[in-house]
């Protein structure tokens, strides 16, 4: 039986519940890692800032410049958390589906699968090349590394210029997927996958799984 596309409507709400699913993952996890001091003190230095912007004591200028300043010292201050946020990610991304008939939590509910599109079987490999374009893994990993390795200017360049090019990818992804014939990505395009639905009883069986 030929496998048919999965819907615009059931990627877009795996993506939504995938992203919903990975926060919740993370926020769990990172509640037992303790904020160091230094990370408390510039939470409430960026919560004071805020308040002067709101309360008209500073101009927007002076906000915008204190702000990157203190995202740039948070960044650096809870690398940890964003490692662990990372690690996650993966698992969830790449390990889970790869045992789980190329499904995430979200593809499971809204019964849709990754495939290959040369009808081999899918590999991890194949599903962190996909992970690596249409989620913020890699942008996060490349940020990681320079908010440890790189000056502030560097830093918050490289950050800025990653991040959008990432919403880029997202968003042609999006268009691809929704109004081109193979329905498919740029995520997909590279790995060579497609996402299908679970059309036999015995892949709806596993996709329930």
């Amino acid at each position: 039986m030929k496998e048919k596309k999965a819907l615009f409507s059931q990627r877009l709400g795996a993506f939504l519940l995938d992203i919903i699913f990975v926060s919740l993952i993370a926020s769990i996890i990172t509640m037992f890692i303790p904020v160091s001091d230094a990370a408390g003190k510039l939470y409430d230095e960026q919560n004071v800032i805020m308040e002067n912007y709101i309360n008209g004591e500073i101009s927007i200028e002076e906000y915008a410049n204190n702000m990157i300043d203190i995202s740039y010292d948070i960044s650096k201050e809870t690398g940890v958390i964003t490692i662990v946020s990372i690690i996650v990610s993966l698992l969830y991304y790449v390990v889970y589906p790869t045992y789980k008939n190329g499904q995430t939590m979200g593809k499971q509910l809204l019964k849709i699968k990754v495939v290959k599109t040369n009808k081999k079987d899918l590999s991890m490999n194949d599903l962190l090349i996909r992970s690596c374009f249409n989620t913020s893994i890699l942008v996060n990993i490349i940020t990681v590394c320079f908010v440890f390795f790189a000056s502030k200017d560097v830093y918050l360049t490289a950050s800025t210029t990653i991040s959008g090019i990432w919403y880029l990818v997202v968003i042609i992804s999006l268009f691809m997927i929704a109004f081109s014939k193979s329905k498919q990505g740029i995520h997909d395009k590279i790995a060579h996958t497609d996402v299908v639905m679970c059309n036999t009883v015995k892949e709806e069986v596993a996709c329930e799984n």
